[in-house]
């Protein structure tokens, strides 16, 4: 049986209309588009709120979190501890709430 090659291995040239430097520096570049798209949601007269909320209040303060974990990575290169944990809490609320970042 011949072993087919995944696709999501395979070496391609890589052929982007942004620059590369976007690239090398991903994390810097996501956080950039992520918070002011998150800003704007929290901002949003939303209709519904996170099942894990008990009301929009506490849904934006997690929103906040995640923004906060995001402008950190996006403008500041060395971290204090405190700082690492701002992070470590808003990217966990994001991992675990992006599927609710719609209204």
């Amino acid at each position: 049986m011949e072993k087919k090659e995944c696709q999501f291995h395979r070496k391609q040239e890589l052929q982007t209309d942004y620059p590369i430097e976007e690239v090398w520096n991903t994390k810097h570049t996501l956080a950039q588009l992520i918070v002011p798209r998150l800003q704007a949601f929290k901002a949003l007269d939303k209709h519904g709120v996170c099942p894990a909320f008990k009301d929009m209040q506490e849904w934006n303060n997690a929103i906040q979190k995640m923004i906060d974990a995001f402008e950190l990575m996006e403008y500041v290169n060395v971290l204090s501890d405190a700082e690492k944990t701002v992070i470590d809490e808003g990217l966990e609320l994001f991992c675990k709430h992006y599927r609710n970042l719609w209204d």
